[in-house]
Protein backbone atom coordinates (compact mmCIF):
# COMPACT_ATOMS: atom_id res chain seq x y z
CA UNK A 1 0.00 0.00 0.00
CA UNK A 2 1.44 3.37 -0.92
CA UNK A 3 2.05 5.98 1.75
CA UNK A 4 -0.46 8.39 0.21
CA UNK A 5 -3.14 5.71 0.13
CA UNK A 6 -2.38 4.66 3.71
CA UNK A 7 -2.54 8.27 4.93
CA UNK A 8 -5.78 8.82 3.02
CA UNK A 9 -7.37 5.73 4.50
CA UNK A 10 -6.24 6.69 7.99
CA UNK A 11 -7.68 10.17 7.57
CA UNK A 12 -10.97 8.94 6.18
CA UNK A 13 -11.45 6.45 9.00
CA UNK A 14 -10.51 9.10 11.54
CA UNK A 15 -12.88 11.60 10.00
CA UNK A 16 -15.70 9.08 9.71
CA UNK A 17 -15.47 8.00 13.32
CA UNK A 18 -14.39 11.33 14.76
CA UNK A 19 -16.91 13.54 12.98
CA UNK A 20 -18.93 15.89 15.14
CA UNK A 21 -22.33 14.66 16.26
CA UNK A 22 -23.90 17.55 14.36
CA UNK A 23 -22.33 16.36 11.12
CA UNK A 24 -25.72 15.42 9.72
CA UNK A 25 -25.65 15.54 5.95
CA UNK A 26 -22.55 17.65 5.30
CA UNK A 27 -20.64 14.60 4.03
CA UNK A 28 -22.65 14.75 0.81
CA UNK A 29 -21.93 18.46 0.36
CA UNK A 30 -20.29 19.35 -2.96
CA UNK A 31 -16.76 20.66 -2.56
CA UNK A 32 -16.58 24.42 -3.06
CA UNK A 33 -13.51 25.45 -5.00
CA UNK A 34 -11.62 28.57 -5.98
CA UNK A 35 -9.13 28.96 -8.80
CA UNK A 36 -5.77 30.66 -8.36
CA UNK A 37 -6.77 33.80 -10.29
CA UNK A 38 -9.88 34.35 -8.15
CA UNK A 39 -7.87 33.76 -4.98
CA UNK A 40 -5.35 36.40 -6.08
CA UNK A 41 -8.17 38.87 -6.79
CA UNK A 42 -9.69 38.35 -3.34
CA UNK A 43 -6.31 38.88 -1.71
CA UNK A 44 -5.73 42.09 -3.68
CA UNK A 45 -9.12 43.36 -2.53
CA UNK A 46 -8.06 42.85 1.09
CA UNK A 47 -10.17 39.80 1.91
CA UNK A 48 -8.68 38.01 4.94
CA UNK A 49 -7.44 34.64 3.67
CA UNK A 50 -5.63 31.77 5.32
CA UNK A 51 -4.13 29.23 2.94
CA UNK A 52 -3.85 25.84 4.66
CA UNK A 53 -1.30 23.46 3.20
CA UNK A 54 -2.47 19.91 3.87
CA UNK A 55 0.62 18.28 2.33
CA UNK A 56 3.38 16.60 4.29
CA UNK A 57 5.77 18.96 6.15
CA UNK A 58 8.58 18.17 3.69
CA UNK A 59 6.47 19.39 0.76
CA UNK A 60 5.50 22.52 2.71
CA UNK A 61 9.16 23.31 3.38
CA UNK A 62 10.04 22.86 -0.30
CA UNK A 63 7.50 25.50 -1.39
CA UNK A 64 4.10 26.87 -0.42
CA UNK A 65 1.59 29.62 -1.06
CA UNK A 66 2.66 32.92 0.54
CA UNK A 67 1.63 33.05 4.19
CA UNK A 68 0.31 29.49 4.18
CA UNK A 69 0.00 27.52 7.38
CA UNK A 70 1.07 23.89 7.45
CA UNK A 71 -1.54 21.55 8.85
CA UNK A 72 -0.80 18.12 7.40
CA UNK A 73 -3.93 16.23 6.42
CA UNK A 74 -3.31 13.60 9.09
CA UNK A 75 -3.44 16.27 11.85
CA UNK A 76 -6.42 18.32 10.71
CA UNK A 77 -8.97 16.89 13.13
CA UNK A 78 -6.70 17.63 16.11
CA UNK A 79 -5.73 21.10 14.88
CA UNK A 80 -8.97 22.45 13.40
CA UNK A 81 -9.32 24.99 16.22
CA UNK A 82 -6.25 26.78 14.84
CA UNK A 83 -8.29 27.91 11.85
CA UNK A 84 -9.68 31.45 12.13
CA UNK A 85 -13.40 32.00 11.97
CA UNK A 86 -13.19 35.36 10.21
CA UNK A 87 -10.89 34.51 7.29
CA UNK A 88 -11.58 32.54 4.15
CA UNK A 89 -9.83 29.22 4.72
CA UNK A 90 -8.36 27.89 1.46
CA UNK A 91 -7.34 24.25 1.69
CA UNK A 92 -4.85 22.83 -0.76
CA UNK A 93 -2.87 19.71 -1.46
CA UNK A 94 -0.45 18.81 -4.20
CA UNK A 95 -2.59 18.73 -7.31
CA UNK A 96 -6.24 17.82 -7.00
CA UNK A 97 -9.46 18.65 -5.24
CA UNK A 98 -10.05 14.96 -4.56
CA UNK A 99 -7.05 14.66 -2.24
CA UNK A 100 -8.48 17.27 0.16
CA UNK A 101 -12.22 16.78 -0.36
CA UNK A 102 -12.60 14.77 2.87
CA UNK A 103 -10.92 17.57 4.82
CA UNK A 104 -13.31 20.12 3.27
CA UNK A 105 -16.34 18.01 4.14
CA UNK A 106 -15.08 17.39 7.67
CA UNK A 107 -14.71 21.12 8.32
CA UNK A 108 -18.13 21.83 6.83
CA UNK A 109 -19.64 19.12 9.03
CA UNK A 110 -17.95 20.80 12.00
CA UNK A 111 -19.91 23.97 11.16
CA UNK A 112 -17.32 25.96 9.23
CA UNK A 113 -18.84 27.79 6.29
CA UNK A 114 -15.75 29.80 5.35
CA UNK A 115 -13.85 26.95 3.66
CA UNK A 116 -12.96 26.37 0.00
CA UNK A 117 -10.45 24.20 -1.87
CA UNK A 118 -7.85 25.54 -4.29
CA UNK A 119 -8.47 24.00 -7.72
CA UNK A 120 -5.42 22.09 -8.89
CA UNK A 121 -3.68 22.54 -5.54
CA UNK A 122 -0.12 23.73 -5.22
CA UNK A 123 0.82 22.50 -8.69
CA UNK A 124 -1.79 24.77 -10.32
CA UNK A 125 -0.63 27.72 -8.20
CA UNK A 126 2.97 27.22 -9.27
CA UNK A 127 1.99 26.59 -12.92
CA UNK A 128 0.09 29.89 -12.90
CA UNK A 129 3.33 31.71 -12.16
CA UNK A 130 2.25 32.95 -8.74
CA UNK A 131 4.76 33.69 -6.01
CA UNK A 132 5.91 30.71 -3.94
CA UNK A 133 7.51 30.96 -0.49
CA UNK A 134 10.28 28.65 0.64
Amino acid sequence: MTTVLAVGLALLSGLAFGAPASAGHAWGTPVLTIDADSLQQLARRGRPILAVDLRAPEAFQAGRLPGAQSIPLTTLTARQRELPGDSLVVLYGADSVDEVAAAFRYLRAAGRTNVVVLEGGFDAWRAGGYRVER
